[in-house]
């Protein structure tokens, strides 16, 4: 069972100083449709959680699909290749990172989730659900957004990120609000 505990991530600062990420994990997708975790620079996905606290650019990001969710506070309004967008609290948002991004904080710092996916080599899907029982595919991640949850006898705290396994099946109980991410192939659907 592989859990990313939150509180245990280091927390990187951006290069604009306009925020911090901490990011959950990276990888790759094996041409099985496998999803593999990795700690490299180079990716085909990446799930992270930042902290906007002041408006400002995004880094452009050729080549990436990005889905951004807010998960705390918001809303925040992004303006994406000239068009206004507003990212509203436990909606998903997808764009192409390569377009010009600008955020502005309305309401006052947010947190997002991030999921990034080399276009060409892999996609993802995110959706918001309650938590009451899920079991976990093996091309899953839940994140535990807010609430309390259990994954066999392994208590999950508030952003813990839970991944899928080919080898064992994994049931996810609790409540609250969770995340749950997809991660494929480019090839795979």
């Amino acid at each position: 069972m592989n859990i990313v505990r939150y509180a245990d991530i280091a927390e990187t600062r951006w290069i604009n100083g306009g925020g911090t990420v901490k990011v959950i994990a990276s990888g790759g997708i094996g041409r099985d449709g496998t999803v593999t975790l990795g700690t490299g620079k180079r990716w085909d996905w990446r799930l992270s959680i930042a902290d906007v606290g002041q408006p400002g650019d995004f880094s452009p990001l050729p080549g990436v699909g990005r889905i951004l969710t807010v998960v705390d506070g918001g809303p925040l309004h992004l303006t994406i290749n000239g068009r206004s967008q507003l990212a509203s609290p436990f909606q998903p948002l997808a764009f192409d990172g390569s377009m010009p991004t600008r955020a502005a904080l309305p309401k006052g710092p947010v947190k997002n989730l991030n999921l990034m996916c080399r276009q060409g080599h892999a996609g993802g899907s995110v959706s918001i659900a309650p938590l009451q029982e899920h079991l976990l595919l093996p091309h899953q991640a839940i994140v535990l957004l807010n609430g309390v949850a259990r994954a066999g006898n392994r208590k999950l705290h508030g952003l813990d990120t839970i991944f899928g396994s080919r080898n064992e099946q994994i049931l996810v109980k609790g409540t609250g609000t969770v995340a749950l991410v997809g991660l494929y192939g480019s090839n795979s659907r």
